[in-house]
């Protein structure tokens, strides 16, 4: 999707990105159904009470981590609310930190505006803390409580049926062969 995250300065930069996981609506204003804001290039983070990044604690002050590409994003992490006002200890060099300007995953999970849930997932970024600020570049969620993989598509649900219909097919086919 690429969508932008602004840098910008107060008061502009505490507005940044406002994302709705349901809907997939953003904006740079709040609007209803909001999950999570990035703001200030992705250095700060905010969050509805429905949305929880992943972390290295249970306190909504301890570090959100940066996850890679396959890493599992279930029950068994810690999870903390989302108010985080500006501070950026989740970006550095240490172990579990994001890098500026380096893609990672924000794990998280959340409920949805109808309150179904919780549901895990991931959100692909790159931060940064200049003027050309960061970027969200997609993200998913298992709406079925099931762990997912960081990177990993959910599979929509028609798509689920489409392949659930082939390997039928196939195994029709194998029968027949055998027969």
């Amino acid at each position: 999707q690429n969508i932008a995250i602004p840098y910008g300065g107060f008061p502009v930069g505490f507005d940044g990105v406002y994302v709705d996981l349901d809907t997939g609506a953003t904006s740079t204003s709040t609007i209803l159904g909001w999950d999570v804001n990035l703001f200030y290039g992705g250095l700060g983070l905010g969050g509805s009470a429905s949305w929880q990044p992943a972390r290295d604690g249970t306190g909504v002050m301890d570090t959100v981590l940066a996850y890679q590409l396959n890493d599992t994003i279930d029950g068994s992490l810690l999870y903390a609310g989302a108010v985080e006002t500006g501070s950026s200890d989740h970006v550095g060099l240490a172990a579990g930190q994001f890098q500026e300007g380096v893609e990672a995953y924000v794990g998280f999970k959340f409920t949805t505006n109808a309150s179904d849930g919780p549901y895990y997932g991931w959100m692909r970024v790159t931060l940064t803390a200049n003027n050309s600020g960061g970027v969200i570049s997609d993200w998913a969620y298992e709406n079925t409580g099931a762990s997912i993989l960081a990177g990993a598509m959910a599979p929509e649900p028609g798509r689920a049926v489409l392949m659930l219909l082939g390997l039928c097919a196939a195994g029709m086919r194998r029968r027949r062969d055998l027969t």
